[in-house]
Formats: C-alpha cells, sequence, structure tokens
C-alpha cells in the first residue's frame, strides 16, 4: 500500500516483509530494495497507516500513522546493491516511549526511510510501505 515516490535514481525503493508466517513468535524479515546506492537507512514501524507527503522537506512520503517507531539501532548502508535488510521480531517493536510487542490478529505497518539526493542538495525518501497482519 502507499506507493513511493522515485529516489534519485529514477526508481522508487520497495519494501517487502517476509517469513515462515506471520505469528507473533516468529521473526519478519525486512527487506528494502532499490534505494541509493551507498546511502544510510534504517526501518521505521507504527500500529496505524497513514498519509504524510513530504514530511520534514522530504522527497517522499511518510505512510504511516500514530505512534511511529524507529529501528534506529540498526542504521546501515545501502553498499553497492541498493539494499538494507533487518531481522525483527514482534515481540520487540520500537515505539517512541519504549518497545511493545505486537498482538495476535493486529495489524503493524513498516516502511524504509533512506537519505537521497535532489538536485537542490541532500534530502531524504522513503520506501512504499507494507501492511503485516499477526497471528
Amino acid at each position: 500500500y502507499c506507493p513511493a515516490t522515485p529516489n534519485s535514481t529514477g526508481r522508487s525503493s520497495w519494501i517487502r516483509a517476509s517469513g515462515i508466517d506471520s505469528t507473533v513468535f516468529t521473526p519478519v524479515e525486512l527487506q528494502c530494495h532499490d534505494m541509493p546506492l551507498n546511502t544510510f537507512g534504517y526501518f521505521i514501524v507504527a500500529p496505524s497507516s497513514g498519509f504524510s507527503a513530504n514530511p520534514g522537506g522530504s522527497s517522499g512520503h511518510l505512510c504511516l500513522g500514530g505512534t511511529i517507531g524507529r529501528f534506529s539501532n540498526f542504521v546501515a548502508s545501502s553498499g553497492a546493491d541498493g539494499f538494507l535488510a533487518l531481522t525483527v521480531s514482534a515481540l520487540n517493536l520500537p515505539t517512541p516511549t519504549g518497545s511493545v510487542s505486537a498482538a495476535a490478529g493486529e495489524d503493524w505497518y513498516f516502511q524504509c526511510w533512506h537519505r537521497d539526493s535532489s538536485p537542490t542538495g541532500a534530502t531524504s525518501n522513503f520506501s512504499n510501505a507494507v501492511e503485516v497482519y499477526f497471528l
């Protein structure tokens, strides 16, 4: 849901969530593809969806709503492949006030934030977003 805007590569970065199943006890692997090369980024999470065009001067759109948590302890470079990956536990999701556990029957929303460039200078951008329903 919530398509991404093209980044400085001319493509839109996109996110994928995968795992054996989506129970709260099974880790979920997040992958962000088609990022600008050798740029920093990290994943964000929220218990609700939303839409904010170009937040903070970003070139992209924030597709999460409510209390947005950041996996900021896992800031990483996209490297020569323009790719980030992180395995997360639904029992330890970040929020602004600390970590929480997803409960069975809940939807959680994930997105990737990354640095980018534009004709006017440094900026940031977002991938599309993905919704994960936990059993």
